[in-house]
């Protein structure tokens, strides 16, 4: 794996960019001619490299595994990288002499980068964090949704619908990305409302991070309560959701009878409850009352 540390005060070349992500290649192969003045690339084996900063990095590996903690941005979205790359013992490198810190918006883009210390420690000055709990939700259900298409096309179905032909994609795999893209922003948004509209009824008394704690553990909860209500057997609610739950691309070209015949009965168990949770957390918030669901299964089989 071809790993660089790539910085650029003024924005990245958007047409470089998109010449990296149509040939697949990784950031390493970036025209460095591309670079604003006083941007630079240094990849892992590099060494002895001057920076357009006049700074000497004598060894390419140990300037990647540190460089979170030299940039300085409005945005901090670490993508990958070591578990526990911020800890409690580098947070004074995360601010300046005045104490301002070097990121005013932390998302975790990558898996357990930030221990829950340095987190609770970064809110505590005001830094805004999203923990990965939150914000790699969106990854799984895109993930589940391209294990749906395998599950629910036939052998033949799926060569003719979403292998690509001459190089280009057919318009049923285009349109199902898009569904899919829309799902994911639609749980993105109202995560993200959970979380922010959480913190503003308290006043802040309550870390964004702990509100993601508590999300996360009473959507699982919940999720192990319903299945002992019986909803799942509910015929109408249960193709009600599951209608909802798999993009509508796949609902209209194989139809949900048939879907519902070739998936297993365990993928939609979990695909139902998990959908019926989240969107009654999302609407009702974590103290919400029976009552509140008593409303909300009303309308499943809608």
């Amino acid at each position: 794996m071809e790993v660089v540390s790539l910085l650029t005060p003024a924005e990245l070349d958007r047409e470089d960019l998109f010449r990296l992500a149509k040939k697949r290649l990784t950031v390493a192969h970036f025209n460095r001619t591309r670079l604003s003045k006083d941007g630079y690339l240094v990849k892992i084996e590099e060494q002895d490299v001057r920076c357009s900063t006049g700074e000497i990095v004598l060894d390419g590996s140990d300037f990647r595994n540190g460089a979170h903690l030299r940039f300085k941005a409005e945005f901090f979205v670490p993508c990958g990288g070591r578990p526990k790359a911020v800890n409690i013992s580098k947070m004074a490198a995360l601010f300046d002499s005045e104490a301002k810190p070097h990121f005013k918006y932390n998302v975790e883009g990558a898996n357990l980068f930030l221990t829950q210390q340095a987190r609770l420690f970064l809110e505590k000055r005001k830094v805004v964090v999203f923990k990965n709990s939150s914000t790699n939700k969106v990854g799984a259900t895109s993930s589940s949704l391209e294990v749906l298409a395998g599950l629910a096309l036939s052998t033949q179905e799926y060569v003719d619908l979403m292998i690509f032909k001459d190089g280009k994609p057919t318009k049923f795999y285009q349109s199902y990305v898009k569904d899919i893209q829309e799902k994911i922003t639609e749980h993105a948004a109202a995560e993200f409302h959970c979380l922010w509209t959480g913190h503003t009824r308290l006043q802040g008394a309550k870390p964004r991070t702990n509100i993601s704690d508590e999300l996360s553990s009473t959507f699982n909860n919940l999720q192990a309560e319903l299945k002992s209500l019986g909803l799942f057997e509910d015929v109408p609610s249960r193709n009600g959701v599951m209608r909802r739950a798999i993009p509508k691309t796949l609902v209209e070209k194989i139809g949900l009878e048939t879907l519902l015949k070739r998936l297993p009965e365990a993928y939609q168990r979990a695909l139902f409850f998990s959908w019926v949770a989240s969107h009654f957390l999302y609407k009702y918030g974590v103290n919400a009352s029976s009552v509140d669901f008593f409303h909300f299964a009303r309308d499943l089989s809608q």
